[in-house]
């Protein structure tokens, strides 16, 4: 014991036991005397705005557990003030994060808001990666007094994978605090660094014992209505999905027959580049663990992973507004410290041109030196023996506090055209200095076109930049960045290689405000011609406020402009606006305004596009949204002429009446300008039920 105490004075490491208890407390957001057998973790550290600071309001956590359940209360102490809650704007809350393996990468995430609303999700790659599309099985319940609030959390072993015989995992929290927009952990973290899982506490003495089939049934029963044109459909329908934990570390999902008319229709694409726009995942089947089917990421816009795995290509968008039907899939994942495993397959149905097809992905990745790792990723999809597109894949990624370095390689082969592609990115920071650099080169015959996302064929590219970095102690600025750099590129075709000079500038300031502002300049050579492209671009974001967020910015440039096949200016602004008026009420406007000028530098089109959206949240579990987005178009860019050029609505409630049990109604109507107004092309509706059954 001396010993123990001795290493946690010198080393700083922050320990709590878990403790164990026959009667389960009541979750209910009231921290009753049961608690009073639990350890705690306290001493909270701000991470911002005073950076290794002793927190300005207290917290308190306690640990508890039977043999099926941990369970977490904190008491979130609010100094001259009362705790605020807000449905729908920011408030006073606390995340908990939780590293089952001890791996010192990846962590569970908990969230529970003073309000009662609730999140979830994954903490990767060591911190620099999100994925919030986790959705797992836990309780919560959370109180305000006069001067705190309480929350609790059960999460049941069932429901999260861990090592067996473990006893120790990594454990932290970060509290949100209304206050000065303070933020405070319970282990010391850094600026410069960010939020690290390497960097948690530790809980010791877990010992689940757990009993069970840890098997989740999701029968699925919906009715849709589809109008395409003037052909109308009914369609009553069933699909199943399953996931069974059959050890606490493997896990099997799969889907039959699924349906996502609830999911949101992707937002129109406007692009101006010769490469075409990368949709984000957001079917659930997909969405849950494509962490294990992707190679590393920084997490940077400036790094582009080689993605021979895109999920979006499986049941792909028709040109008539539907997409390939989904026949099934089943997905087999293996999480351990040291190694993650991971298998995929799905079929796609007949439909119109599109003729059966299979998808398959499988990987494995193993850690090394805690929080690095070396993997390998493979893919397919094939309709025949003869009609096919493989892809293999190898990566690294070292990782050393904040610094990161990734190197990825991958070849390909469709119906025997075969190519390589080599992608690498790293960032290096210390207390007043950062560096950043990436390099991708991808060969002509390079093509996972029907199961992937790598569209730059015959494109290479180098950047880097490096300069000052900044974390004042005091002052209006909370940190800074300044990099200048270069980017050598050779464009698909051209045998001259392009020079570019680059600078990058981020400011944040402690009142949460921030921008950055990207330049950059030079002889660029693209598509059979070469010109001296310029660009900047602004950024500037409100950071989170209680009742109003702002994001806006806009991109300045002379370059090629693929959708009109010229050189020429280009300016697009866009902005992002939250406003709630009420704890219930959200209002939200974003828009996107793009002038294309021509060779001569007259205006040659005026595009705006226009979403605005109301949400609103009867009870913490539910939600109703309605949106319009407007597409304009003008004559010869002549803003005295805008015409609509298209027009979707769309309208969903979500009642999650039961753990990941849902009722959804949704909406759908495009219509497109035929010269004749507004004209029908494509109208969705479904009322979808999902219900958990769990044992």
């Amino acid at each position: 014991m001396i010993a123990l105490l001795l290493c946690l004075i010198l080393f700083g490491e922050k320990q709590v036991e878990l403790r164990y208890i026959d009667e389960p407390p009541q979750i209910d957001g009231f921290i009753e005397d049961i608690w009073l057998q639990a350890d705690s973790a306290y001493d909270f550290i701000q991470y911002r705005p005073q950076e290794g600071e002793p927190t300005t309001e207290p917290t308190v956590c306690y640990f508890l557990s039977d043999d099926n359940n941990l369970y977490v209360a904190c008491r979130c102490y609010t100094t001259s003030r009362k705790p605020f809650a807000s449905f729908k704007g920011f408030e006073d809350h606390i995340w908990f994060y939780l590293d089952t393996f001890n791996s010192k990468a990846t962590a569970y995430m908990f969230a529970v808001c003073l309000s009662g609303h609730f999140d979830d999700g994954l903490l990767l790659e060591d911190g620099k990666v999100q994925d919030m599309s986790w959705d797992y099985v836990w309780f919560h319940g959370a109180k305000s007094y006069d001067d705190h609030y309480e929350i609790e959390m059960k999460i049941p072993y069932k429901s999260i994978r861990y090592k067996k015989g473990l006893t120790e995992w990594g454990i932290n929290f970060r509290r949100y605090h209304i206050k000065d927009y303070e933020i405070s952990h319970w282990t010391k973290l850094l600026q410069k660094d960010g939020l690290q899982v390497s960097k948690c506490g530790t809980l010791t003495n877990v010992h689940p014992k757990v009993k069970g089939y840890h098997i989740e049934l999701y029968p699925e029963a919906f009715f849709r209505y589809d109008r395409v044109g003037d052909s109308t459909e009914y369609t009553p329908s069933f699909s199943f999905n399953f996931k069974w934990d059959f050890t606490s570390q493997s896990t099997l999902n799969g889907t039959v027959n699924p349906d996502f008319a609830h999911i949101e229709a992707d937002p129109y694409q406007f692009n101006l580049s010769r490469y075409p726009v990368y949709l984000d995942e957001r079917r659930p089947f997909f969405v849950e663990g494509n962490e294990v089917f992707r190679m590393s990421s920084l997490g940077l816009g400036f790094f582009q992973p080689l993605l021979i795995f895109y999920s979006r290509q499986v049941g792909k968008p028709l040109s008539d507004g539907g997409s390939v039907p989904i026949l099934g899939g089943l997905k087999f994942i293996n999480k351990g410290r040291d190694w993650n495993i991971g298998v995929l397959g799905a079929v796609t149905d007949s439909t119109g041109d599109e003729d059966y097809q299979g998808f398959t992905a499988a990987r494995i990745r193993r850690t090394i030196f805690e929080t690095s790792e070396i993997g390998l990723l493979m893919s397919g999809a094939a309709t025949s023996r003869d009609d096919y597109n493989y892809a293999i894949g190898f990566d690294g990624a070292y990782r050393s506090g904040p610094s990161q370095f990734i190197l990825q390689t991958a070849l390909s082969d469709k119906n025997k055209k075969r190519g390589w592609a080599v992608s690498s990115g790293g960032i290096f920071k210390t207390e007043n200095f950062i560096g950043v650099g990436s390099f991708i080169a991808v060969d002509d015959s390079f093509d996972v076109g029907d199961i992937g996302y790598v569209p730059w064929q015959g494109a290479t590219e180098l950047y880097i930049a490096a300069g000052p970095a900044g974390y004042p102690e005091s002052g209006i600025i909370q940190r800074y960045y300044i990099e200048p750099g270069f980017i050598v590129s050779q464009e698909p075709g051209s045998t001259e290689w392009s020079r570019l000079a680059t600078i990058y500038n981020e400011i944040n300031f402690r009142n949460l405000w921030g921008f950055s502002l990207y330049g950059e300049a030079g002889k660029q050579y693209e598509a059979d011609t070469n010109y001296f492209q310029r660009e900047i671009s602004l950024d500037v974001w409100s950071g989170f406020r209680t009742t109003m967020n702002i994001n806006f910015g806009f991109t300045y440039s002379y370059c090629y402009n693929y959708r009109q096949n010229w050189v020429g200016h280009q300016l697009w602004l866009w902005h992002w606006m939250c406003f709630v008026p009420a704890s219930r009420i959200s209002l939200i406007t974003d828009g996107d305004f793009i002038i294309e000028y021509n060779p001569d530098g007259v205006i040659a089109d005026i595009t705006p596009i226009w979403t605005p959206r109301i949400e609103y949240k009867l009870r913490h579990n539910i939600d109703v949204s309605l949106y319009s987005e407007f597409v304009f178009e003008t004559d010869e860019g002549a803003l005295s002429t805008p015409e609509i050029y298209s027009n979707r609505i769309g309208f969903l409630f979500a009642w999650n009446f039961l753990p990941k049990s849902w009722l959804y109604v949704a909406f759908n109507d495009y219509r497109e300008n035929t010269g004749d107004g507004l004209e029908l092309q494509q109208r969705i509706g479904a009322v979808k039920v999902k219900y958990l059954v769990y044992f």
